[in-house]
């Protein structure tokens, strides 16, 4: 309807510029300047809280200032030089406008106000208004027709608001026939009238507004209303109509020129340049204020309050800064994530496959293993799910293409204690891919059925027992690129080390290791240590040695990269990262960040090492080979025997190798 559609607009446009005001947005450019500068020197999670608090009060003071120095016409300078009739306390409890109690409080105040229109106005019609939605008019008209029929004045409440909005919401008679049909000459006011019983003895008659309608402006205007309310005028001590606001649609103008003055209800909210508007409105159609009633008073004079409105400026902008804060953040880890390589990882579809042939593995040069030992060291139970999150850490050299470092890490849901094992580069362990035995290293290579990380989890889920959940993959420019990232490494040695092939050399003590020097350290095989001033081969130099480092390296790395103390910082790890590293497509963005926030709780000393029994020895091809000296299995439930119950179950019951078929 037209009429109800005008008067959606001039609450939007109201609404706008209540809030994109230049306190308010004064206000908002300090906060978020202040937070800014203090997230610089406060960057953690306290420290966000700590600036967006300290921000907003700052941006509240700002709010303050700017309002005293812009203050336009305030609300009791805008209602200077009209009366006030009086003021009436807010009745809480039902959307409905509320009849008073006979005896309350507020019963007399309003008889207080008729008697005073009584007194000091002529004129028998009056229009009750506001200066916008929300001030309470309609409740106040109601209880003005109740107070002046309780004190025996004969009174008609008309709703004059066809849109709906008024006293007829409430009617259970309903609101048509009633004031449009009125208008518009198809009823008459005997039969549009309405009588609300107020008590035993006591009636008050109330004309409704009728059927919303476009022409209900045009209709308000015309001679049948002006005849009615004289007919009524006649015989009425008091008739009160309850009009919308004047700005606020085309129908309380036409009202009011029927009118011989008008009541306006404002409350302390009230905006001071639509109070002024609203009155000017008035006098123009003919219907000045009488005088104004306070509604929702706390007795407080209409004087400017700044202590409530500028707590409730801090509020609103530290819930803003938060939720800025918040979107900022996601938005620079979403945009980081999108960036980080990803690739498959499917080890129960690659299971499906149809199997290639087996081929006999070579019979090992050793003497106290045989075949049959070996294959049952190599082959666990079925990879189990279980109340953990395993990730696969590989890592490789572009160029060689094949897993230097393999690296297991296991975090138990709960309270369990989280691993780590190293599996060496030359552990010799069945590759799905060909079928046969090769090292493990070699099984990231892959195959045209089953892609690389996946052949090699499968692999290490054949070995162990544990399914791998995730895998993290990088080469060794990356590594070193993470590496420098955090800020290099704690490496420590009790001699000065070399290592030509690797190029490595740190002195004795601690270093601050490069990503490079790091990197060395690492990859190195043949290292050497200087002592008592010559250089002699480090005992037990190897694979094996090198998986310690490797252990330690990584450890020390983890500590750097779970130290993050708040989003804003893990957005910029995780940004510095994202060329180093490549992820399993099944690792979405918010289990990651799980991971790294429940890791950050995780010491490095609660992490158990474990290693795998393995012994060097030759293929009868000649190759040299690392292989497991017992299952796994045992390695774990004597490392770990808790997790191990609960993944292979009790070990007199649990099913091996033997029982694979």
């Amino acid at each position: 309807m037209p009429g109800h559609m005008s008067g959606d607009h001039p609450t939007r446009v109201s609404w706008s510029r209540r809030v994109f005001t230049l306190p308010n947005l004064g206000a908002l450019a300090a906060a978020t300047a202040v937070f800014t500068l203090a997230l610089r020197t406060w960057d953690s999670n306290r420290g966000a809280v700590l600036s967006a608090l300290i921000a907003a009060a700052i941006g509240g003071v700002a709010w303050v200032a700017t309002s005293r120095a812009t203050r336009g016409p305030t609300l009791d300078r805008a209602l200077r030089g009209t009366r006030q009739l009086g003021s009436v306390p807010d009745v809480p409890g039902t959307p409905a406008p509320t009849i008073l109690e006979p005896g309350s409080r507020s019963a007399a105040m309003y008889r207080e106000i008729v008697a005073d229109l009584e007194a000091n106005t002529t004129g028998q019609i009056v229009m009750v208004t506001a200066p916008s939605p929300g001030q309470g008019s309609t409740t106040v008209a109601l209880n003005l027709a109740v107070a002046a029929t309780q004190a025996g004045r004969r009174v008609l409440l008309i709703d004059g608001d066809p849109a709906g909005r008024g006293i007829s919401r409430f009617m259970g008679t309903g609101r048509v026939p009633g004031l449009t049909e009125l208008a518009a000459g198809e009823t008459d006011l005997k039969e549009a009238a309405r009588m609300w019983q107020l008590d035993d003895h006591t009636m008050l008659p109330v004309l409704p507004a009728g059927a919303a309608r476009s022409d209900a402006p045009e209709l308000l205007a015309g001679p049948s209303i002006a005849a009615a309310l004289d007919t009524v005028s006649e015989q009425a001590d008091l008739v009160l109509v309850d009009a919308s606001p004047i700005t606020w649609d085309g129908t309380a103008g036409p009202l009011a020129a029927h009118a011989d003055g008008t009541v306006l209800v404002v409350t302390a909210a009230a905006q001071p340049d639509t109070v002024a508007t609203t009155t000017r409105a008035l006098e123009d159609a003919g219907a000045p204020l009488l005088g104004f009633v306070v509604n929702k008073s706390d007795g407080a004079p209409l004087k400017p309050k700044l202590v409530a409105p500028f707590l409730g400026r801090v509020a609103v902008l530290f819930v803003l800064l938060a939720l800025g804060f918040s979107g900022y953040t996601g938005t620079r880890l979403w945009a980081s994530w999108q960036g980080v390589e990803r690739g498959e990882l499917d080890t129960a579809a690659a299971r499906t496959v149809e199997p290639l042939p087996d081929v006999t593995v070579d019979e090992v040069e050793d003497e106290e293993i045989t075949v049959e030992e070996f294959e049952e060291n190599v082959t666990s139970a079925p990879a189990f799910d279980g109340p953990y999150q395993s990730v696969l850490l590989i890592g490789g050299d572009e160029v060689a293409g094949a897993a230097d470092v393999i690296l297991l890490t296991v975090l138990p849901n709960g309270s369990g204690q989280p691993f780590m094992v190293s599996l060496p580069r030359d552990l010799y362990l069945h590759n799905e891919c060909t079928g046969s035995y090769s090292r493990i290293n070699a099984t990231i290579h892959g195959c045209d059925a089953i892609n690389g990380e996946t052949n090699l989890a499968l692999t290490v889920e054949t070995f162990t027992g544990i399914q791998v959940d995730h895998f993290a993959k990088f080469d060794f420019d990356g590594f070193a690129e993470i590496i420098d990232a955090v800020g290099g490494i704690e490496i420590c040695v009790e001699y000065a080390v070399r290592d030509s092939k690797a190029q490595l050399s740190l002195p004795a003590g601690c270093t601050n290791a490069t990503g490079d020097q790091a990197l060395s350290w690492v990859r190195s095989r043949h290292t050497q240590q200087q002592v008592n001033g010559s250089w002699k081969s480090v005992p037990g130099a190897g694979d094996l040695l090198r998986n310690q480092h490797q252990q330690e390296v990584l450890l020390e790395l983890f500590d750097k990269l779970k130290s993050f103390s708040s989003p804003n910082d893990l957005a910029s790890k995780v940004n510095s990262l994202t060329n180093a590293f490549a992820l399993d497509d099944g690792l979405g963005i918010a289990e990651a960040i799980g991971l790294a926030w429940s890791a950050r709780a995780v010491d490095l000393d609660d992490i158990l090492r474990i290693e795998v029994d393995v012994k060097l020895t030759s293929t009868r091809a000649g190759q040299s080979v690392l292989i497991p000296t017992r299952p796994f299995e045992e390695v774990l439930r004597e490392a770990n025997p808790a997790f191990a119950a609960d993944l292979y179950g009790d070990p007199d019951t649990a099913f091996g190798a033997s029982d694979l078929g």
